[in-house]
């Protein structure tokens, strides 16, 4: 087995919504987790170290979520050229003692919040399932300054919080940024920063904080629901 099995889109939602908090691992993470930096990250050996913990032994309330190498997704070609790559750091070093050689017996997509790899989200339908993660909730939002996701968790929610993140290297700021968002005491916090994302779900699950790693998606979420 070189790459395991991964949950869809719309059963992924299902579990962040029951609760779940989601960590999302995309090209960019998988390559800090191999101390390889990428353009809004340098490499460290401190990122890559806490990328692999969240890998192999997440927090019970953190899905960890990768690219899905569904054949049916636009760009399957571009995905399956790293699925060895990222096959090998998603395998547990003590694999030869679980019944899965990988770190996890359920891996979730990464997708949730990119209609240019799953197309089949890109609907009113998906994006009104999507908006109960903040509907009328209290509700920290990390991102940069001006980011859609915070047009589109306004639309709905009962009290918003921005904490502002930098374009680049933020994850030299990520205990600040911890910090941050815990003041507030949200309900949920929606995260919109890169690989620093990432780890601050697995961080702020293990504080009781239900946290969505949430990339991306505040364009295509925003102009769904207010067009509709």
């Amino acid at each position: 087995m070189k790459y395991p099995q991964v949950v869809n889109e719309f059963a992924t939602i299902d579990a962040v919504l029951a609760g779940k908090s989601i960590a999302r691992f995309g090209d960019g993470e998988f390559k800090l987790a191999d101390f390889t930096g990428y353009r809004r990250e340098p490499g460290s050996e401190k990122l890559a170290l806490e990328l692999r913990s969240i890998l192999h032994s997440p927090h019970h309330d953190c899905l960890v979520a990768i690219p899905t190498m569904d054949p049916a997704g636009p760009k399957y070609d571009g995905w399956i050229r790293h699925r060895d790559r990222f096959g090998k750091l998603l395998r547990n070093p003590k694999s030869q003692i679980l019944h899965s050689p990988f770190s996890i017996l359920n891996y979730y997509s990464a997708f949730i919040t990119r209609p240019d790899s799953a197309p089949w989200i890109n609907n009113f339908e998906y994006a009104q399932n999507f908006e109960q993660l903040w509907r009328q909730k209290r509700v920290a939002v990390l991102c940069e300054d001006g980011n859609s996701i915070l047009k589109a968790v306004q639309l709905s929610a009962k009290k918003l919080e921005h904490v502002e993140c930098p374009h680049r290297e933020a994850y030299a700021q990520i205990d600040e940024l911890e910090a941050a968002l815990l003041h507030g005491k949200p309900e949920v916090a929606i995260l919109s920063c890169g690989p620093t994302a990432t780890c601050l779900a697995n961080r702020l699950a293990a504080k009781g904080i239900h946290s969505v790693d949430i990339g991306s998606a505040g364009g295509f979420v925003l102009k769904l629901l207010t067009k509709c």
